[in-house]
């Protein structure tokens, strides 16, 4: 994490190959199970579609908050490499107005995947360190579904049927 530039990164290596990291980012149905802070805040996709040019609308369920919405727009979409989009906090929301940006990156590391996702523009107090926090939990839920999958391959994965 740099503040002078108003980024939170957070970066792990997952034990599955790039695309089926990707896929856990490009499906809706996949990215409602991990893409929240903590399994106890749930997420709502209202609207996802999946291509550059293509919006989504996230409803966040926050124990004890008023529901936060998050929305953006795919600027950049290179399978089993990188996503790019804005992120954009909606009213109510301590933090509505913060227009951001998030670039994901998938690596090949052997047989697994270094991920990267760089927050960036994260201009008001305390952006930063929530931002962080929030892409750290998600991570976290997100190497449990890819667990999941590499776990049971007697059964169909959501994450199969991606192109390697």
């Amino acid at each position: 994490m740099r503040r002078d530039e108003n980024v939170a990164e957070v970066r792990r290596r997952l034990a599955a190959s790039p695309a089926k990291v990707f896929a856990a980012f490009a499906e809706a149905s996949l990215v409602s199970r991990w893409l929240t802070p903590s399994p106890d805040v749930t997420l709502t996709v209202l609207e996802f579609d999946f291509r550059v040019g293509g919006g989504y609308r996230f409803a966040y369920g926050v124990p004890g908050r008023a529901t936060m919405f998050v929305n953006g727009v795919y600027r950049i979409i290179e399978p089993h490499s990188t996503i790019v989009f804005s992120w954009n906090i909606e009213p109510p929301d301590e933090h509505a107005g913060v227009r951001s940006k998030v670039t994901i990156t998938f690596t090949r590391q052997g047989t697994g995947t270094d991920l990267l996702i760089r927050h960036e523009r994260l201009t008001q107090p305390g952006a930063i360190e929530r931002h962080a926090a929030g892409w750290q939990g998600a991570v976290v839920q997100l190497i449990e579904l890819v667990r999941d999958a590499l776990e049971t391959p007697h059964r169909r994965s959501p994450l199969e049927g991606r192109v390697e």
